[in-house]
């Protein structure tokens, strides 16, 4: 859908970490007790930063600032001209949609409720989910979530555990592949800490890592990411492509039990990590 550019709402701010890295876009989300008047909504919009309008109001969901156990973040595309908007409550996503930022309007496309509706109909109940990003060729967005069921605090013999891929093609505003299916995790039969650590490995090994993310570790926590890197991608491939991968890992610890220096196995390690978590996508 589309909405028009309009004035700035009184008693409402650029929710922080929500702007485009090139300044000119960011979500603007009313303060406490600036909600629309008698809506009862805390209404949220895509703004230009540069005119200091709002393109359109988001439709999905609705958010105000320091509001508790309900979090809003922005996932800018490279070219910084379209975004996902992310909505997420205290054990999961609420609601995403894509915005696309057009002169003066907006258009938004609701992805939370395809990705939610499908790992639900896998896991055959209600759960809590993580989304995880990448952007490709062609305005694509790659999209992977996982799900749990029952109790967010504590899993159990009852939890379920599902997960999602697939592809928005921003230009047609359609998924163009899809595909949910529940998740039989590794390891002993009632042993629920087993899987819930192998599900936590699975959502580390879809999340990209950065440069960032091993400054300051050392040779233990980076053998430990990769161990749950590993764990996470035999969690999710097929058993037969799976094989490769574990015939591959074995002749890589044998290149890296031969690095001299503590620097270049951890080196070596990083890449490695990089190379496993690009097998999920």
């Amino acid at each position: 859908m589309a909405a028009k550019a309009a004035a700035w709402p009184e008693g409402y701010v650029v929710h922080q970490g929500t702007e485009s890295p090139d300044g000119h876009y960011g979500i603007a989300v009313p303060t406490v007790g600036a909600e629309d008047s008698g809506t009862g909504e805390n209404v949220n919009y895509l703004a230009d930063l540069k005119t200091h309008q709002v393109l359109g109001k988001i439709a999905c969901d609705d958010y105000f600032e320091g509001e508790n156990h309900f979090h809003l973040r922005a996932v800018w595309a490279p070219d910084f001209k379209w975004c996902v908007v992310i909505y997420n409550g205290r054990y999961g996503f609420s609601s995403m949609a894509i915005l696309v930022p057009k002169g003066s309007r907006m258009t938004e496309s609701n992805i939370g409720e395809r990705i939610d509706d499908s790992l639900k109909a896998a896991a055959g109940d209600e759960g809590y989910g993580s989304v995880y990003f990448r952007f490709a060729a062609g305005r694509n967005l790659l999209v992977r979530a996982l799900s749990f069921t029952g109790n967010p605090k504590q899993n159990d013999a009852n939890t379920r555990y599902a997960r999602f891929q697939g592809t928005f093609d921003i230009n047609s505003g359609k998924w163009t592949n899809i595909d949910a299916q529940r998740m039989n995790l590794p390891g002993p039969h009632g042993d629920d800490d087993v899987y819930s650590e192998v599900y936590t490995a699975v959502g580390t090994a879809y999340s990209d890592v950065t440069p960032d993310d091993f400054s300051g570790k050392g040779a233990d926590d980076i053998d430990e990411l990769m161990n749950d890197v590993y764990q996470g991608v035999r969690a999710v491939l097929p058993p037969g492509r799976f094989a490769k991968v574990k015939k591959d890992q074995i002749e890589w610890l044998k290149k890296r039990d031969a690095i001299s220096t503590v620097d270049d196995k951890c080196k070596f390690a990083e890449a490695r990590i990089k190379v496993l978590q690009d097998l999920l996508w």
